[in-house]
C-alpha cells in the first residue's frame, strides 16, 4: 500500500477518488489547520492505480490556478515529489495562469488534519 495526500480550497469529495480508480483501499477526508484547506488521504495499490493517475484526478477536481485558493500536494517520498513537480510542469503548458499548487512533505497526516471525517 501507498499513501497519497492532497489538498485544496473548495475541492472535491472522496466519492470522486473511491469511485474514480480501482485498487483505492481507503480514503480518509478532513480539513487542514489554521486554513479553510479540505484534504484527502487515500491508500492504494500502486499495482492497480498509479500516483501519477491520482494526480491527474487530483487536477481534474479543482482549477490550480485560482488566484485566492489553495492548492496543496502532501508527498510520502522522493518518488512521488518527482512525479508531482513533473505533473506540475506538465500542467503549466495546459494552462494560461499560474498554477499555485503547493509541493510539501506530508511527514505526519495527524498534524494535517485538524478533524476527521468518516
Amino acid at each position: 500500500m501507498e499513501r497519497a495526500v492532497f489538498g485544496a480550497s473548495e475541492f472535491f469529495s472522496e466519492e470522486a477518488f473511491v469511485t474514480g480508480f480501482r485498487g483505492i483501499e481507503y480514503v480518509k477526508t478532513g480539513h487542514l489547520k489554521g486554513k479553510n484547506i479540505d484534504i484527502v488521504e487515500i491508500w492504494f495499490n500502486p499495482w492497480k492505480v498509479s500516483y501519477d493517475e491520482l494526480l491527474e484526478l487530483f487536477f481534474d477536481l479543482h482549477d490550480p490556478t485560482s488566484t485566492g485558493n489553495y492548492s496543496m500536494i502532501f508527498f510520502s517520498n522522493k518518488k512521488q515529489l518527482n512525479v508531482a513537480k513533473n505533473k506540475k510542469d506538465e500542467m503549466k503548458q495546459i494552462f494560461k495562469d499560474k498554477i499555485i499548487t503547493e509541493i510539501t512533505p506530508a511527514s505526519d497526516v495527524k498534524n494535517i488534519f485538524a478533524s476527521l471525517r468518516h
